[in-house]
C-alpha cells in the first residue's frame, strides 16, 4: 500500500511518541513530473508515492522532518551526495542536517539521488552529512517496518547488534558498499535489509542501500537479481537469503581482505 492505512496511523504514531529521543531527518531526492530522466541516472517509478508517505509519516511526529530535493531544481546536492538514483530516501539524526546546512545553502539547496556506483564508494563528505542510510524506491508494504525500525534507530542511537558484533562492524577501517535487493511482498526481506542499515549505523564507512528490485530493473539485471532478498556486498561477495549477523560480518570482513 502506498499511504498509511487510517487505522494503522494510530498505532504508528503511538510508537514513534514512545521510542523517539532525538528528531530525525527524512532526506527525500525526487524527481518532478514535468522534469525529464537525465542520462546516467536510474528512474524509479514511484516518486510521488515516496513522497507522500513520508509526508504521512512526518505527520505522525514532531519529531519526524522531511526534506525533498528535486533533481529539477537542485541537481548540484544529487552530486553532493553522490545519488544516481531516484527515489532515494537517505535517514539520517536532524543534527546533521543542521550541521550540513551551510554546505546545503552553498550550493544552492540543491540535493543528489543517490544510489550505488561502480565503484562502492561514496565522497568523504557523505559521512560527514549522515547520508549512509538509504533506501532506493518506495519504502512500502514489508520495508515500511524497515523504514520504521531505522527511523527508531537513528533516534535512540542504538542498535540491536550484539556487542562483539558491533565492536568488530566498529572496526572495519576500509569503505563498504552493501547492496540489498527486495521486493514489498518478501516477508524475509526487512531482516536483511534491517542488519545492513545496523551495521552501516555504527560505522560511517559502511554505504547501507537497500534497493527496490523491481523498481530498478537495469540494477536488478546488472546484478542478476533473481531472488530475494539478494545482498552484493562491494562487488566482490553476493549471496541470496538473510543472513545471521555473525555471518554477514563474515562476509563484511572478506569483502575487504585484500586475500578474497
Amino acid at each position: 500500500m502506498t499511504v498509511i492505512a487510517e487505522k494503522d496511523r494510530p498505532t504508528v504514531r503511538d510508537l514513534l511518541a514512545r521510542e523517539l529521543r532525538e528528531d530525525v531527518e527524512l532526506l527525500l531526492f525526487t524527481r518532478g513530473r514535468s522534469n525529464p530522466a537525465v542520462s546516467g541516472r536510474e528512474d524509479g517509478l514511484t516518486c510521488d508515492e515516496t513522497q507522500e508517505l513520508l509526508e504521512e509519516l512526518a505527520s505522525l511526529s514532531d519529531q519526524l522532518h522531511l526534506t525533498t530535493v528535486d533533481l529539477g531544481t537542485d541537481a548540484t546536492i544529487f552530486s553532493q551526495f553522490n545519488v544516481t538514483a531516484v527515489p532515494t530516501v537517505i535517514i539520517r539524526r536532524r543534527d546533521f542536517a543542521t550541521r550540513a546546512s551551510d554546505s546545503v545553502a552553498e550550493a544552492g539547496e540543491t540535493a543528489a539521488e543517490a544510489g550505488p556506483s561502480d565503484a562502492a564508494m561514496r565522497p568523504a563528505a557523505d559521512t560527514e552529512l549522515g547520508s549512509n542510510i538509504r533506501f532506493l524506491g518506495l519504502p512500502g508494504g514489508y520495508e515500511f517496518t524497515t523504514l520504521l525500525a531505522d527511523v527508531i534507530d537513528i533516534s535512540t542511537g542504538r542498535t540491536d547488534l550484539s556487542p562483539a558484533v558491533q565492536a568488530a562492524v566498529e572496526a572495519i577501517d576500509t569503505p563498504v558498499h552493501i547492496q540489498v535487493f527486495v521486493t514489498p511482498s518478501c516477508p524475509y526481506c526487512p531482516r536483511a535489509a534491517r542488519l545492513a542499515h545496523q551495521m552501516a549505523m555504527v560505522n560511517p564507512l559502511i554505504l547501507g542501500d537497500v534497493i527496490e528490485a523491481n523498481e530498478f530493473q537495469e540494477l536488478s539485471e546488472r546484478y542478476r537479481v533473481r531472488s530475494v532478498p539478494k545482498t552484493i556486498i562491494n562487488n566482490r561477495i553476493e549471496f541470496v537469503g538473510s543472513l545471521p549477523e555473525a555471518k554477514l560480518l563474515e562476509a563484511l570482513q572478506k569483502a575487504v581482505s585484500t586475500n578474497a
